[in-house]
């Protein structure tokens, strides 16, 4: 895929920053973002100029160290997923796509796509924890099927070759 990216750039935390245009061409759909961005500064570094910092720890969508936001959204366009999890199949050749930091009051940007997540630190040290209830499966078994449902998915299973038919 050849992708267009609007990438925030900002020096340090007192300078101010904008948007830089970077163009790539051959990115793999099978590549995660944060790959994509590893490719891009393996680019930058080989031409001489200035990798884009942008912070990630885990890359198994635990940390949450990765967070940006990518064209609009928090962690990209596929919701429920952290942006070392997004996949790069979900964009499409010749996408333009802008990411930013995860810009708030708490977290100033520290440099380019990194920011200062001390405040969260703070909470996390003295004992205190931020939850979200992201939900989980129920237990297979614990799914209460009616009984018609049961018995037709038995039988269809026993039509298809599973067996003989009844």
């Amino acid at each position: 895929m050849n992708l267009i990216l609007k990438i925030w750039r900002q020096k340090n935390a007192k300078s101010k920053g904008g948007f830089v245009t970077y163009k790539m061409n051959e990115v793999s759909p099978e590549m995660s973002f944060l790959e994509m961005l590893d490719a891009l500064n393996k680019y930058l570094v080989e031409q001489d100029k200035d990798p884009v910092a942008f912070d990630h720890d885990c890359r198994e969508g635990i940390c949450g160290s990765c967070g940006m936001y990518i064209n609009g959204h928090p962690h990209g366009p596929v919701p429920g997923i952290t942006t070392c999890l997004l996949s790069m199949r979900n964009f499409r050749d010749g996408d333009t796509i802008w990411v930013e930091p995860w810009r708030a009051k708490p977290f100033p940007v520290i440099k380019d796509l990194i920011v200062d997540r001390s405040a969260f630190d703070k909470i996390q040290i003295a004992g205190g924890f931020i939850s979200v209830n992201a939900g989980a499966a129920p237990e297979a078994n614990s799914i209460l099927v009616p009984r018609k449902n049961s018995d037709k998915a038995f039988y269809s299973c026993i039509c298809l070759g599973w067996g003989a038919c009844v």
